[in-house]
């Protein structure tokens, strides 16, 4: 399955006037989409943009007018998306290559390190982190960078791929299960060096468990949902430890920056 994406089901009415409506249909369609992401990945990554800010916008009302930072925002698929939605968006991300990947980067983004933003304290209404926490050794000082810049009452949506999903090794998959010393190892010697997401370099093991306990600890910030990204309505995965780091595939946590002296409840 996809490395990024949207917590809207993979049955849930499209907003890609190509797409099938629903069903079987639709899932075989994300997927086709998703098979073709290398050679051809504008259409999967619009799909799954315009559907993260369907998503968004019913949970949290309309977009128009609000600073929104993407995270990790790659070529700006999801900037783009936002956009239109006339939210005010910051796109950042640390590798000014992955900017050029659709061509021109999005315009005003920034080339900064998401364990360091350059945005001051309590000034955004959104943040976006899609699928960028697998790909930073630090992922919770990230979070904790993400609590620092939201507004009181601001949210943030915070997706990765844990590691011992069934797309965690990204392009070494499924040697991950091997663990993070001997996987990458033995995907090396049999098949060469990774295209890209080279672990210890551009991917690193990342946890629901400890991910999820660290947020929940974290003070100013509630967690609000946390699920699996393309089957939500089997939430009740991520409760359970270790079938959660497997059967999640994709982790979505919403997250609210809490007023000060409010109480911390999360789910």
């Amino acid at each position: 399955m996809p490395s990024g994406g949207t917590d809207t089901p993979l049955d849930a009415p499209p907003t890609d006037p190509d797409a099938p409506a629903a069903g079987l249909a639709r899932a075989l369609h994300v997927w086709r989409l998703w098979r073709l992401e290398r050679s051809d990945p504008a259409p999967f990554y619009r799909l799954l943009a315009r559907e993260l800010a369907d998503e968004l916008e019913s949970r949290h009302g309309p977009l128009a007018g609000r600073t929104i930072a993407d995270l990790g925002c790659g070529p700006g698929f999801y900037t783009a998306a936002l956009r239109e939605r006339g939210a005010i968006v910051v796109p950042i991300d640390n590798d000014a290559a992955e900017l050029d990947l659709a061509g021109a980067p999005p315009s005003g983004a920034l080339v900064a390190d998401a364990t360091d933003l350059p945005l001051e304290t309590g000034r955004i209404d959104g943040i976006v982190c899609s699928n960028m926490l697998e790909h930073t050794p630090r992922p919770k000082r990230v979070i904790s960078e993400i609590r620092r810049v939201l507004k009181p009452g601001g949210w943030a949506y915070v997706s990765f791929t844990n590691w011992y999903s069934p797309w965690g090794g990204h392009d070494i998959t499924p040697y991950q299960y091997l663990g993070p010393r001997l996987g990458p190892r033995a995907y090396e010697r049999l098949h060469g060096a990774p295209r890209k997401n080279v672990p210890g370099v551009g991917l690193f093991p990342c946890h629901i468990g400890p991910t999820l306990a660290f947020a929940d600890r974290l003070a100013g910030v509630r967690v609000d949902a946390v699920r699996p990204r393309y089957w939500p309505r089997l939430a009740f995965i991520c409760r359970i430890p270790g079938v959660r780091e497997v059967a999640t595939w994709n982790c979505v946590i919403h997250m609210t920056r809490l007023h000060d002296g409010a109480p911390a409840v999360s789910v």
